[in-house]
């Protein structure tokens, strides 16, 4: 940290040190005896930690788990602050479960295929409790030839798109379809915020869609009704792949990833490693295991201890842990492009043609000017004219959503 004193340094360690141990403490088999972090923390910081990473759920869990000198160290202040955040959370989730709820008996009248994955069944399973996990949408899946009924139904309960704005006509969901992975909708009335997705990545390779949907027979109870997810072995997978392609920016995935693994012997971790691989999700779940180990002290599984110090694991780690460091999620060009990069090198060659070959098209041109499919490769040669043409139309770069969950 060029121009910044040791001591500075040393309370900065401390401050995060304390928010990492809250975080491994709140797993639902998490040891009680982490050690404290050496250091004094300065505690409007570790308020501003909390929010960067929305963990508060997390934290005033994990509060309530400290007893003796340990508990004495928290300000009242910063108790307050902390419960008032995750009581906002708490309700906020209440009102994604009871329309998750609403979604699936909607799907199920319309015969439609949907499985929900990460937000409640993933805190459900991580923490026993709806109320811990943040969440800012409601992420499921459905096939792509489900689309237009899946569109047809949400706007019949009243929500809107944000991205791709509407008309969705027929040529423009063809063009999501084949150029994008997700969509957002929004329900002003309620406050609810939708991700419907008919891919879980943007390389194709990853997490192939027949697999996943052909392992979800099994439902979970959520809040009494039965609702449809992944099964808990691709939860696992996909949260790595989630966690690795958006380069662990946020704590808060981790400390869930962490949560579910917590209280599993070494040769459940390694099951899960392998299955993982078995989905084209090895290289994301070896990041995962070393971030766990290097931030919350979860033991990687013996057999993976050498892989997981291969060079290109070596290199995303660097990657991660400073975009986690930092004060302010990051979105520079080492997170954008650079890990992606990185991490098709790990996964394989193929990936890597896959990773730049969707670089090619933006799927923005694909909406604003609709082409047959026979037509599809002209996108790559009209990429840069029309990038040029939105600049002198005033309407500026299609904004992605970067503040994720």
């Amino acid at each position: 940290m060029s121009g910044t004193s040791g001591h500075a340094t040393r309370e900065a360690d401390a401050t995060f040190a304390l928010l990492l141990r809250l975080c491994a403490l709140a797993a639902r088999h998490g040891a009680p005896d982490v050690a404290a972090p050496a250091g004094r923390v300065d505690w409007k910081a570790f308020i501003r930690l909390v929010e960067r990473h929305r963990v508060p759920g997390i934290v005033h869990l994990a509060l309530g788990r400290l007893a003796g000198d340990a508990a004495d160290e928290i300000p009242g202040h910063v108790r307050q602050f902390v419960a008032e955040k995750a009581g906002v959370l708490a309700r906020n989730n209440l009102a994604m479960v009871a329309a998750t709820i609403r979604l699936q008996k909607m799907f199920d009248a319309a015969g439609i295929e949907a499985v929900f994955f990460k937000g409640a069944l993933v805190g459900q399973r991580a923490y026993g409790s709806v109320a811990v996990k943040h969440g800012k949408d409601i992420d499921f899946l459905v096939r792509p030839d489900d689309l237009p009924a899946m569109f047809a139904c949400l706007a019949g309960e009243g929500y809107r798109p944000v991205f791709p704005k509407a008309p969705l006509t027929p040529a423009r969901i063809n063009a999501l379809r084949a150029f994008q992975m997700e969509a957002i909708l929004v329900d002003p009335a309620r406050g609810v915020q939708l991700e419907p997705h008919w891919r879980l990545t943007e390389n194709r390779r990853l997490l192939p869609l027949a697999p996943l949907l052909a392992a979800t027979g099994k439902r979970e109870s959520l809040g009494g009704v039965s609702v449809r997810g992944f099964h808990p072995d691709d939860e696992f997978a996909y949260l790595c792949v989630h966690g690795a392609r958006s380069g662990w920016f946020r704590l808060k995935w981790l400390a869930d990833l962490h949560a579910l693994l917590a209280g599993l012997p070494e040769e459940e971790r390694l099951r899960l490693y392998r299955h993982a691989q078995a989905r084209g999700a090895g290289p994301a779940a070896l990041l995962a295991f070393d971030l766990c180990r290097e931030l919350l002290g979860l033991p990687v599984p013996a057999a993976l201890t050498r892989p997981v110090e291969a060079p290109l694991q070596r290199a995303m780690r660097r990657l991660c842990l400073a975009s986690l460091g930092a004060a302010k999620p990051q979105f520079a060009l080492r997170q954008v492009v650079l890990l992606p990069m990185l991490h098709a090198l790990a996964c394989g060659p193929g990936h890597v043609g896959t990773e730049i070959l969707r670089w090619t098209v933006n799927c923005q041109d694909a909406l604003d000017m609709p082409l047959p499919r026979r037509l599809y490769f002209l996108y790559p040669l009209l990429r840069v004219p029309l990038w040029f043409g939105r600049l002198l139309g005033g309407k500026g770069l299609l904004r992605r959503k970067v503040a994720r969950d």
